[in-house]
């Protein structure tokens, strides 16, 4: 880290207090017995902002964390700031689905391939079942909607979302409403 701060410190010590409380545990994963692809992305809203200093930009970056899961085994999580300031929840969500996907879509193409190898049928999606579960209805209508219909204060990261859509849309890939409580992705946000 170039910058490291006393936030920083105090969470290093948590994790390290969590190791030494936890090293006699492990992690059991148990599957379900259906094959299908489960994504839940989140984003925290500028969620650093006046907690450290009010003029670091840094503090100003929204948060995203997502977990993509195999038959409900966690396979990849990711906890990240964003690149570019959001100017509102609805466009951090939106950034963060959008990193999700760029993860999500080759892990969709990995367990097909894996599932033809080993004889399982997933042509077509007959099969393999891919959620996507997001918290926030705004990026969910942007999402779902193809061809694209923007408002003026969404269209300008069109771009960025016009390639997961039409994806989405391609791969027969459902997003589904879920609560904040449920949403798996909202521990990465922290």
């Amino acid at each position: 880290m170039f910058n490291p701060r006393l936030s920083h410190e105090q969470a290093l010590k948590r994790i390290g207090r969590y190791l030494k409380a936890t090293r006699d545990k492990g992690l059991i994963l148990n599957p379900s017995g259906k094959l299908k692809v489960d994504a839940y992305p989140d984003a925290d809203f500028a969620g650093l902002y006046g907690y450290e200093s009010n003029s670091d930009p840094a503090c100003a970056k929204s948060r995203t964390g997502f977990l993509i899961t195999i038959s409900d085994c966690p396979m990849v999580w990711v906890s990240k700031l964003q690149t570019e300031t959001a100017l509102s929840t609805m466009e951090a969500e939106v950034n963060a689905l959008a990193h999700c996907c760029r993860e999500l879509f080759p892990v969709i193409d990995i367990v097909s391939e894996i599932g033809k190898t080993v004889g399982l049928e997933t042509d077509n999606m007959s099969t393999m079942h891919v959620s996507i579960h997001e918290d926030n209805a705004g990026a969910l209508v942007l999402a779902e909607t193809l061809p694209p219909q923007f408002t003026p204060r969404s269209k300008y990261y069109a771009i960025k979302t016009v390639w997961f859509r039409e994806e989405i849309h391609k791969r027969g890939v459902k997003l589904l409403k879920i609560e904040t409580v449920a949403q798996l992705g909202d521990i990465f946000t922290k």
